[in-house]
């Protein structure tokens, strides 16, 4: 038995690319985009992968990543744009932020059972907790661990331990739950967790402890 559950939050226990998605479409359509909603939506995904990797190098502002992805989007198109987007599409994104089905009677049932943190890689403090508080599921946890308020960032098993040391557990009394093979899995072994993966497409992950695919097989699992 786990003295400690911990989760990623994006991926894992609410989904942040349709959120995401929603808030593109919604911004798409009150600029008025003389863009089809498709190119704008790819561009805009594009984006947010170029400026993860400049994060990588060190090569931008972390809390920059809102205006640098949908300034670079309406450029590409030559769009007219407003700073009032940055905020409106943060807003959209938040209002967005609901659990999967069936992850509040997960969490529920795990709080019976052991301590329950909460890491999260995310680069804005207050809009993630936002985001947390907005999803109904700030409760459940005991520990909420944002990476830009410790200052490391998943697969660095640092953010592991700094959670770890607020719940007062050792790493092997633990067992960390994410979506990535690549941060979740690999930071969480790395720190010395048990893992399990939650993959809802079938793909192989030799150090995951567990794979479940998807909200209910976990909560069998736990």
């Amino acid at each position: 038995m786990f003295q400690a559950i911990l989760f990623d939050f994006d991926g894992t226990l609410v989904d942040f690319v349709d959120a995401d998605l929603q808030s593109l479409r919604w911004l798409h359509v009150h600029s008025g985009a003389a863009v089809s909603c498709e190119a704008f939506l790819e561009t805009a995904v594009d984006a947010i992968m170029a400026f993860h990797q400049l994060v990588a190098e060190q090569a931008v502002d972390p809390l920059l990543m809102h205006r640098w992805r949908l300034q670079n989007t309406f450029a590409r198109y030559d769009l007219s744009w407003d700073d009032a987007y940055v905020d409106l599409y943060r807003a959209q994104l938040i209002e967005a932020c609901v659990p999967f089905v069936g992850v509040e009677p997960l969490l529920a049932q795990v709080r019976h059972k052991a301590k329950t943190g909460l890491i999260s890689n995310a680069y804005d403090v207050q809009e993630q907790r936002a985001r947390i508080a907005h999803a109904g599921l700030d409760r459940y946890f005991d520990s909420i661990v944002i990476a830009c308020e410790v200052g490391s960032y998943k697969p660095e098993p640092d953010i592991f331990w700094h959670a770890l040391a607020q719940l007062g557990v050792a790493p092997e009394d633990a067992l960390y739950i994410g979506d990535s093979v690549t941060h979740d899995i690999a930071g969480a072994k790395a720190a010395g967790m048990r893992a399990a993966l939650l993959s809802r497409t079938p793909r192989p992950a030799p150090l995951a402890d567990y794979i479940v695919s998807s909200i209910a097989e976990l909560h069998q699992l736990l």
